[in-house]
């Protein structure tokens, strides 16, 4: 279950990888919604929603783990079934899982959240500590429903334009040119957005290039992986 931040991240730097072993949760503050990580370090979280997918995801993990960068996927619990080993994979990189509600509704209640939080738990045996409210819409209702179940709601500092069809070369150049220490950048691997595996490595070589370092959502906000 996920508890409070405070603690430092772990000298892997807050993931799994290396460690051969899966985690078992997160920390945060699940009173917070936030849209971007402190500026004190050049540190960008990349972020993707709707997921997992069979035919985005793999992509996007093999350039994550090829270019040593890490990513949190926000997942609908309807994608899970049959994608286990997948979701699996995702945490054995050193990557994060969050909650993107189960079908995706405008302002999910608590059961819609719970349920997502159940499928992701029996998947993996991890317990996510993020939740991404589906259109970044936030009302009472999704907030308590968050609260209710230990997340803290994670919105982003910008809108990459994958959702919105616009060409790999003008995505790569507006991540890049967009990016801030403590930046949380919007993505998705659900859905039909091929444009995105195909930008996604020279996002990250330029955002290297840049001095910025990838960092799991989690990490970025100060918190770890518990295991």
């Amino acid at each position: 279950m996920a508890t409070s931040a405070g603690a430092s991240p772990p000298s892997n730097g807050g993931t799994s990888a290396g460690t051969g072993r899966e985690p078992t949760g997160c920390t945060s503050d699940p009173g917070r919604a936030v849209s971007e990580g402190p500026g004190a370090r050049r540190d960008v979280a990349l972020t993707f929603d709707d997921g997992p997918s069979s035919t985005q995801t793999p992509e996007i993990l093999e350039t994550l783990n090829r270019l040593d960068a890490h990513a949190t996927f926000f997942e609908e619990g309807r994608h899970v079934v049959g994608r286990e080993t997948l979701m699996q994979e995702i945490l054995l990189d050193g990557d994060e899982i969050g909650n993107h509600s189960f079908d995706h509704p405008h302002y999910p209640g608590f059961g819609e959240l719970a349920s997502t939080d159940r499928r992701i738990r029996r998947a993996t045996g991890f317990e996510p500590c993020l939740f991404r409210p589906p259109y970044g819409l936030v009302d009472p209702k999704d907030a308590a429903a968050a609260i209710g179940n230990r997340l803290e709601t994670i919105l982003w500092s910008f809108d990459s334009g994958d959702d919105h069809h616009v060409p790999a070369a003008r995505m790569q150049a507006h991540v890049i040119g967009s990016a801030r220490p403590g930046s949380i950048v919007l993505m998705h691997d659900g859905g039909h957005h091929p444009q995105t595996p195909l930008a996604l490595p020279r996002v990250i070589e330029g955002l290297r290039e840049r001095g910025f370092r990838l960092v799991t959502v989690s990490e970025l906000l100060g918190g770890r992986f518990l295991y």
